[in-house]
């Protein structure tokens, strides 16, 4: 179910969805355009449709259609994503030059879950029972991006393209 769109004089618009199909949704539909560059945080990406051969062929062809594209992943933890999303990691492998990934440390305060665009994004909103989301831009986007950047400058590189060895 989805709440209607609302606009605020400062330029926001926001719209709510209710319920993990709506949040997966929201994500496969910014995913097939993100734009140049992107951000995203989940501390597990659990709930994420990054496993979906479509979403990671779309990946693939926007990674291929930009001349500098660069994306921003941050995480407190891979694990999941290494076990359960075999195809985003063998992307994540692929094009490990457009994307830099990190790890939150414990104790160091999370960004809202999301996905950043340019000038819009997609927002885990706190829920008791199901999983609720925004669809966001203006002043709430920015500030929502703000908390990404503070927690981005301090997490530490982690999930590795490419493992060295002896």
């Amino acid at each position: 179910m989805q709440e209607p769109t609302t606009t605020h004089d400062d330029g926001d618009a926001s719209r709510v969805l209710q319920g993990r199909e709506a949040w997966q949704q929201a994500l496969r539909d910014a995913l097939l355009d993100p734009g140049v560059g992107w951000c995203m945080y989940s501390d597990d990406y659990r709930d994420w449709p990054l496993g979906e051969a479509a979403v990671v062929q779309a990946l693939q062809q926007w990674a291929f259609g930009l001349r500098n594209p660069c994306v921003r992943v941050l995480a407190r933890d891979y694990s999941a994503v290494v076990r359960d999303f075999p195809r985003f990691v063998r992307w994540r492998t692929d094009f490990g030059h457009v994307l830099e990934c990190r790890e939150l440390p414990a104790g160091i305060e999370a960004p809202p879950e999301g996905l950043w665009l340019q000038e819009r994004g997609v927002l885990a909103l706190p829920a008791q029972r199901n999983r609720r989301s925004v669809l966001t831009s203006g002043g709430a986007w920015r500030s929502s991006l703000e908390a990404f950047e503070q927690a981005w400058e301090v997490a530490e590189p982690g999930f590795v393209s490419r493992l060295l060895g002896l």
